[in-house]
């Protein structure tokens, strides 16, 4: 799992947003603060508008401002509009094929991480990183290893071929 820095970058220009007076942001502005090309900036803007994170208003006084609320934005959702679904490896990604799926002793270990980060990322809204309240939450089924069953589907069948 990589973080991209056009994700870098959205996450910045979305705190603008979220911590901005002014609910309205123009994609120029943005560009110059993040230090990125404004042709990027607007690629960007152009994923977070697809995902229902951000509205576009056109015109001389237009720009960017936020459509969904902080506090209801989580940064796994961020993450993924601007690069797509979070896997930690090929053999994690929805609808994936491997052919040593089924006998890798590996899978489940990156299963195991891919939903430890997601139920991670998942617990962070965009508010709590703006306004400094940020306290992430990971269930405990995490921490129990008997546990690991009920967030990894292969996990039993793995437990036998090892």
């Amino acid at each position: 799992m990589d973080i991209s820095r056009k994700t870098d970058y959205a996450l910045r220009m979305l705190a603008m947003l979220a911590d901005g007076e002014n609910n309205l942001l123009s994609v120029r502005a943005a560009a110059e603060q993040v230090d990125v090309p404004y042709s990027f900036a607007r690629s960007i803007q152009h994923g977070l508008v697809q995902a229902g994170i951000v509205e576009s208003l056109r015109g001389v006084h237009g720009g960017m401002r936020l459509k969904a609320d902080p506090n209801d934005v989580t940064i796994r959702q961020i993450v993924e509009a601007v690069q797509g679904p979070m896997v930690m490896n090929d053999c994690t990604a929805n609808g994936a094929e491997c052919s040593r799926m089924n006998s890798c002793c590996y899978h489940s270990v990156w299963m195991g991480a891919q939903a430890l980060m997601v139920d991670y990322l998942d617990s962070v809204t965009l508010a709590d990183v703006v306004q400094g309240t940020l306290a992430p939450v990971v269930d405990a089924k995490f921490a129990n290893r008997e546990s690991f069953a009920e967030y990894v589907s292969c996990a039993e069948k793995c437990r036998r071929l090892a």
